[in-house]
Order: structure tokens, then sequence, then C-alpha cells
């Protein structure tokens, strides 16, 4: 589900791209002034790509947390005999996901 979310959002931004692509490559090639990028697009792009990066480090967050061997060492039972993993239940990824579907 999450694959498709994001080919959701990347195809269109792909669109966006090429399209700034093809008149970057008719500036050079006419020799125009200045840079022939509508502002417009050129925003949204670096506007999604913000994004992308922030959500990208979110995602690499709770990876690495789940990564760690450390949250799965009996020596971090709590009082209970829960370690930090049994603790979470999940709930570290479910609120990542949460908040990357909005």
């Amino acid at each position: 589900m999450l694959q498709s979310d994001l080919k959701s959002q990347v195809l269109p931004m792909n669109d966006q791209i090429q399209e700034i692509i093809r008149l970057s490559d008719y500036a050079i090639r006419k020799k125009c002034s200045g840079i022939m990028v509508p502002a417009e697009p050129l925003a949204y792009l670096l506007s999604e790509v913000k994004r992308l990066q922030t959500e990208c480090k979110e995602l690499e967050g709770v990876l690495k947390w789940y990564a760690d061997k450390d949250n799965y060492d009996p020596r971090h039972l709590d009082t209970f005999g829960y370690i930090p993993i049994d603790k979470d239940e999940g709930k570290r990824a479910a609120d990542v996901l949460s908040h990357l579907k909005g």
C-alpha cells in the first residue's frame, strides 16, 4: 500500500521534472538569458522534495530504532519483564505511517 502511495505521488512529479528539463534544454539551445523554468512548478517541486526528505528521515529513524539490537536485548527488561520492543508493540511504526498518510 505504501509503495502504491509513493508511486502515485512520484509519477506526477516526474512529469513536472521532465517539463522543467525540456524547458531548460530549450532555453540552452536558444541561448535564452536567465532561467526559463516556470516559478510555480519549480516551487511545487522544491516543496515536494523537502516533504519527501522529511518523510524519509522519519522512516529512517523508525527503522533504525527497530534495527537496534539493544531494543531486543533482555538486559533492558523493565520491572514488568518487557524489553523495549515488546512495550512498543509497533506503535512507533504505526505513528509514523499515520502521520505520513495525513
